[in-house]
């Protein structure tokens, strides 16, 4: 089989202010449309696997790890880790880059970033692409740490054992899962980072319906032996989810203030069945932006790469780039 062809990037280290330095990476002709990705979490990292939803001849692609994260320094830190500063970290990667207007293509907590910066920076958007979106509201924060336990009953128990097991107490509603998580996750000790696993291995089980055949890729967290590389991003995702769920979210309403970009190009992909982030919150997304093109997929849930997923990602930015083009 022959190899595949290498791909010519560009990468590096953005010292951002406040001790944060965030890592990026840029691939594609440079001569074509940037997108840049913005991943979930909060305390995800990029994923380079989201350039094959996209025709890679006609998109610059930025990456980048949010503050806290991924390759980005100091790992899991969390003072100045806050809605304002990512996003002010995101213009200073475009003013670093050359970059005069870019689309954003968010997953996620990404939708939720990838709107912020929207709205706070209209003039250097050229569109969005957004799957899985999460409007950061209490109802959807409540639905994640408490409700979700309707549908998932055996894995709400199993997230909750874990939870008193670290702390000592069990949770009796979602601030206190809040609440409790937080001295385990802080020690990043063995304990901790049990809980870690336990956070990660719940939002999986939550997001995936159609788990992929052996040669493709596999679901988030799974099959990974328990070495400190492997825990970093259960980690990274459950320190900061807890953090931004506890101290910033929910941010400013996005929904009143998505006018400023609604004359830009949208394409919305979100699964019905994501008990992540469930689909009411596109629908009113696409409300609030007339021209937005609304694809639910069924038999789909919140994960990127189920199959359904990845063809509605595939011809929405495709689409997108026609409409630049045109």
């Amino acid at each position: 089989m022959a190899e595949a062809a290498a791909i010519d990037f560009d990468e590096g280290m953005l010292d951002v202010g406040d001790g944060h330095t965030i890592y990026w990476r840029a691939q594609g002709p440079r001569d074509m449309p940037a997108m840049l990705v913005v991943h979930g979490g909060p305390g995800g990292a990029m994923n380079l696997k989201w350039a094959e939803v996209l025709d890679a001849s006609k998109w610059r692609i930025v990456f980048f790890d949010q503050r806290g994260c991924g390759k980005s320094t100091p790992f899991g830190k969390l003072e100045a880790n806050v809605i304002d500063a990512l996003v002010g970290d995101m213009e200073k990667l475009r003013v670093l880059l050359g970059i005069e207007k870019w689309a954003i293509f968010g997953g996620s907590w990404g939708t939720t970033l990838g709107l912020a910066y929207g709205v706070a920076h209209p003039e250097r958007c050229l569109g969005f692409l957004l799957r899985g979106v999460f409007l950061a509201r209490r109802e959807d924060i409540d639905w994640f740490l408490w409700a979700v336990r309707r549908v998932f009953p055996d894995a709400h128990r199993n997230f909750l054992d874990a939870i008193e097991t670290a702390s000592g107490k069990r949770p009796r509603n979602a601030p206190e899962i809040l609440t409790l998580a937080e001295a385990p996750l802080a020690r990043f000790d063995e304990a901790g980072t049990r809980l870690a696993r336990a956070w990660t291995a719940y939002e999986t089980t939550l997001s995936v319906v159609n788990k992929p055949q052996k040669e493709n890729a596999p679901p988030p967290e799974e099959g990974k032996k328990e070495t400190g590389e492997s825990n970093a991003p259960a980690i990274s995702m459950a320190l900061l989810e807890r953090h931004y769920m506890t101290n910033e979210l929910p941010p400013e309403p996005l929904l009143p203030r998505v006018g400023v970009i609604s004359h830009l190009p949208c394409h919305i992909v979100h699964g019905r069945f994501d008990m992540v982030c469930p689909a009411d919150q596109a629908l009113e997304l696409a409300e609030h932006w007339p021209g937005a093109q609304l694809s639910i997929v069924d038999a789909a849930g919140h994960w990127t790469f189920e199959p359904g997923n990845v063809a509605a990602l595939r011809a929405g930015g495709e689409a997108l780039s026609k409409a630049l083009a045109g």
